[in-house]
């Protein structure tokens, strides 16, 4: 089994332009809800400048890239990712309320792919259950049509729990999550260690420790 482990900080899991996360159809649907968001929420806001955090591991299943759009197939770590998103999408608002268009392009930047074709893409691609209330959700579609709450709650929240920081809160807690949180990309060249590793992970008791 050939795994490649890459420890990565937020920015630089969004950063490469021409990759894209996409959650295969058999993956369960978006589940997270307040409790796991505000944990997540605090476990960054209480976070200290000289300390870092650890959200835990991402498992991709992937091939040799290309200059066009690479997808990853997300095998283990869908939850996270797409939350991750949702967070980022919040704060690109937030912004934009405070007139930083610069800042929120950035943001914009990390949330989306494009190969040498130019033609964006999300960054992140849900599956077909999810993906289409997924889309409405970042373009901010009337509420009424999306079918699962979590996505539009969640989002919700994390503009209410960032309206609540004062300007240096804010100001930390973009800086903590941009560049002191990081998640451990374990990219995996066949299908069949890939499903063997989410096994390993989920169903017999390896799991990676904070350190």
């Amino acid at each position: 089994m050939k795994i490649t482990p890459t420890p990565l900080t937020i920015n630089q899991l969004f950063s490469t332009r021409n990759e894209q996360f996409l959650i295969p159809a058999y993956q369960r649907r978006y589940a997270w809800k307040w409790k796991q968001c505000k944990e997540l929420f605090n476990d960054i806001k209480y976070l200290t400048n000289d300390d870092s955090h650890l959200l835990g591991n991402l498992v991709c299943l992937t091939g040799a890239h290309s200059a066009n759009i690479n997808q990853l197939e997300v095998i283990d770590g869908q939850q996270r990712i797409t939350t991750l998103s949702l967070l980022l999408t919040a704060l690109s608002h937030a912004f934009i309320a405070k007139k930083d268009t610069e800042e929120s392009n950035k943001i914009i930047g990390l949330l989306n792919s494009s190969g040498v074709d130019r033609v964006k893409y999300n960054k992140v691609e849900l599956g077909e259950l999810d993906n289409p209330d997924y889309i409405k959700v970042l373009k901010g579609a009337d509420p009424e049509t999306i079918h699962n709450d979590n996505l539009q709650n969640n989002l919700t929240y994390f503009k209410v729990w960032i309206a609540e920081l004062t300007d240096e809160e804010f100001n930390s807690f973009y800086f903590k999550l941009m560049d002191k949180v990081s998640v451990i990309r374990l990219d995996v060249f066949q299908a069949k260690d890939a499903y063997k590793l989410f096994e390993t992970i989920n169903n017999r008791g390896l799991s990676l420790s904070p350190t």
